[in-house]
């Protein structure tokens, strides 16, 4: 019923789709990010958490090959890095997401909403894949979801490091919509080629700084905008620092804020979710 009803969506014309688009950040009326103890202040609304009190049994789908590591880092986050689109209520939504297991995809919890269904897609997958929403949260500063993927290809998942630190270079992948709306195969894909496959968009920078929230934030110079939520922020390792959540702008500066929550934190929630998750060798900014 789902795959019926994204069917017919794409049969509209992009233009007419994206007009149905809901912001991947924020609703209004929403504090973010919330106080780092969770309380809200006079007039705030918190997200509520969708996290289910039962620990669900997340499937372990596997490839029918091998996984081959990918040469070079472009080509690792190419095939990491996916399109997520969520048939919510309200519309499609559209962000980024990323594999941290052969068949789990990671992205934010306000990305997907309240769906329980959703379809990754990237060069890489070959066709858009059936996608289960095993669990998300959105509380206390923590926004994430997890999707089972089941029946692609082999895909090399991306490595979680806790090792982040000021001036470190980092880089942003996703689908921003900024720059996917203008791709001729984005148009193609809402028109129903299960073929087509937006490019990745890569944008670097560095950290600027680490607010030491609960979770913490990682506030970076790489250029996020709508549709890079749920994304990766990595360093120059293809190692995965943080997940991009959110930006900040100031109206009066025109500076724009982006920002990521801390590696530490989604793995964490991965770990609870019962989803393999595998971690880089702590180092440090001298070594």
């Amino acid at each position: 019923d789902f795959l019926a009803r994204l069917r017919q969506l794409l049969k509209e014309e992009p233009c007419e789709v994206q007009r149905k688009l809901p912001l991947v950040s924020p609703p209004p009326g929403i504090a973010w990010p919330p106080l780092a103890d969770g309380a809200a202040r006079s007039g705030d609304v918190l997200p509520e958490a969708s996290e289910p009190s039962a620990r669900p049994t997340p499937a372990s789908p596997q490839a029918s090959q091998p996984a081959k590591t990918p040469q070079g880092f472009a080509a690792l986050m190419e095939q990491a890095t996916v399109l997520v689109l969520a048939l919510r209520e309200e519309g499609l939504s559209m962000g980024s997401g990323f594999f941290v297991s052969p068949g789990h995809v990671v992205t934010n919890a306000h990305v997907v909403g309240s769906a329980q269904k959703a379809v990754v897609v990237n060069k890489a997958t070959g066709a858009p894949l059936a996608a289960r929403v095993l669990r998300t949260v959105q509380n206390n500063g923590r926004d994430f979801a997890v999707l089972a993927v089941e029946g692609g290809p082999a895909i090399t998942p991306l490595t979680l490091t806790t090792d982040v630190w000021r001036t470190e270079r980092v880089s942003a992948w996703g689908f921003p919509g900024a720059v996917t709306n203008d791709d001729p195969q984005f148009s193609a894909l809402l028109k129903g080629n299960a073929t087509a496959a937006p490019e990745v968009v890569y944008t670097d920078g560095v950290v600027s700084v680490i607010l030491e929230r609960k979770p913490a934030l990682i506030v970076h110079t790489a250029t996020v905008s709508q549709g890079n939520s749920g994304g990766p922020l990595v360093n120059d390792k293809g190692e995965v620092v943080g997940i991009n959540t959110f930006i900040k702008l100031d109206d009066e500066s025109y500076r724009q804020s982006s920002l990521a929550i801390v590696s530490a934190s989604l793995a964490e929630f991965l770990r609870a979710a019962g989803v393999p998750v595998t971690m880089a060798a702590p180092s440090g900014p001298d070594q």
